[in-house]
């Protein structure tokens, strides 16, 4: 039988111009994690810290987002999970490639 994949929630803003989001998937429930805004602008592309560009880089980046989620693993005491922008790096990408240059 074929179980469900790995399914990520709407995120909220927090004051600190963070997202949280829940995920879950058969056989390990919900996790919280969060993504702050310079890995957010850095990794997923979103001009600036607002809440419209924050949460936009995350519908965008959302498969990537994914793949973070299903890589990382995860504590038995249900804190919060931080995803850093390595964990967000795409594979076969050099981090040079990545980083802008003013």
């Amino acid at each position: 039988m074929d179980h469900p994949s790995t399914t990520v929630t709407m995120p909220i803003v927090t004051s600190g111009s963070t997202l949280w989001f829940s995920a879950y998937a058969f056989g390990w429930g919900y996790c919280a994690f969060s993504l702050k805004s310079e890995v957010i602008c850095e990794q997923l592309g979103a001009a600036d810290g607002t809440s419209r560009q924050l949460l936009l880089a995350f519908e965008l980046g959302k498969r990537r987002i994914l793949h973070a989620v299903e890589r990382k693993e995860l504590p038995k005491t249900g804190e919060r999970i931080p995803l850093s922008a390595k964990d967000l790096a795409q594979p076969g990408v050099r981090e040079a490639e990545t980083t802008t240059t003013a």
